[in-house]
């Protein structure tokens, strides 16, 4: 019997600098190599995105989240796979509406007021680490400009690089144009630059430069969730010329506690600016609570009360001591599906999507 034969397969060359570039530059792809070699030998974390520096700090303040006057949410999931969602959102003096739809690979949001404006994103994930998104503003009035906003992220094993462009014009090359590089120099310090360039008209031109650093200890949970003590320092000296610096701190497993500081120097002392914030958030079981005070003299206070997994009820106050001047608001969030969508998620029992962000 004749003995079997066996294929031998070629090994496979790993993706080099020195096999892509022309011979004439081996040299430079072999520096190349080597240097890539020595970044995955340091296995550097993922530093984040460099638009979500403090992003921490902004989910535990209230800022994005208070209000004054009355305010109604209604959402309604019509689907889960994929996820669509509409929703009413009606607040003091306005009107609007807007739907969600999301996959795997592309998220899609849609908002139109009472007024006329719409607003509409589009992320399209290319690659768990190549994401485009397209956003657009549509104004009624000539007071208010349209804008339209493309960006491009690439999220490497170690570094993030971020391209963006607003209201562009391929034409005459107006339009403001930002790209950020931030890289991990160690497992707790990641350093970046921004640059700004601004061409609003054909004539007119401006190109500013932006630098900054994260410094952070994190401990996460097999959720992927912050662990007790953790905590995250971020500062930037933003290409406008303002200075920032943030800190957030995971005091217990539903306490967490940030600091943002904010300055604008300036050549005339009149003119100099610099506000703090501090703020802090607790979790409860139903509820979530947060609370913040600022150097301005405000005091803001929010509460959700979750009643029942589908309806919330919130609260807002603010309380201005430097203007004498105080808000108040109340409000509901009603959210529901339809049965089609309930019956689809009780038959699956899979994890939500998580759509390109």
């Amino acid at each position: 019997m004749a003995a079997p034969q066996f294929s031998v397969v070629p090994p496979v060359a790993e993706p080099s600098y020195k096999n892509s570039l022309p011979s004439f530059l081996s040299p430079l792809g072999s520096a190349l190599d080597r240097l890539q070699h020595a970044r995955e030998a340091l296995n550097l974390p993922d530093p984040g995105k460099a638009e979500d520096l403090g992003r921490e700090v902004k989910m535990t303040h209230l800022t994005n989240y208070t209000f004054d006057g009355a305010r109604a949410d209604l959402s309604k999931v019509l689907s889960q796979v994929p996820a669509f969602q509409g929703q009413m959102g009606p607040s003091p003096g306005t009107y609007s509406f807007g739907a969600v739809y999301a996959t795997a690979q592309t998220f899609l949001q849609g908002n139109v007021e009472n007024e006329g404006g719409v607003t509409g994103r589009f992320n399209y994930g290319w690659s768990p680490k190549n994401l485009t998104k397209l956003s657009v503003q549509l104004s009624p009035t000539a007071q208010q400009p349209s804008m339209l906003s493309v960006e491009h992220d690439r999220m490497g094993k170690d570094y993030t690089l971020s391209l963006k462009s607003y209201n562009p014009s391929p034409a005459d090359l107006t339009g403001t144009y930002l790209a950020s590089y931030l890289q991990s120099v160690s497992s707790n310090l990641a350093l970046g630059v921004e640059a700004v360039y601004q061409r609003p008209t054909p004539d007119l031109e401006d190109c500013t430069l932006g630098y900054m650093a994260k410094y952070h200890s994190v401990k996460k949970d097999e959720q992927g969730q912050p662990l007790k003590d953790s905590w995250i320092a971020t500062a930037q000296i933003l290409s406008q010329g303002m200075w920032q610096a943030t800190y957030w701190k995971k005091l217990a497993e539903r306490v967490d506690a940030g600091v943002d500081l904010v300055v604008v120097p300036a050549m005339d002392p009149r003119q100099r600016k610099a506000i703090a914030t501090a703020g802090v958030k607790y979790d409860f079981r139903m509820a979530t609570f947060r609370g913040q005070v600022d150097s301005e003299g405000k005091v803001s206070a929010l509460l959700e009360q979750r009643l029942s997994p589908a309806f919330a009820f919130l609260v807002a106050g603010e309380m201005d001591h430097k203007l004498n001047k105080s808000k108040f608001g109340v409000g509901i969030m009603v959210e529901s599906a339809s049965e089609e969508a309930m019956e689809a998620a009780a038959a699956a029992q899979t994890a939500p999507i998580a759509p390109p962000m």
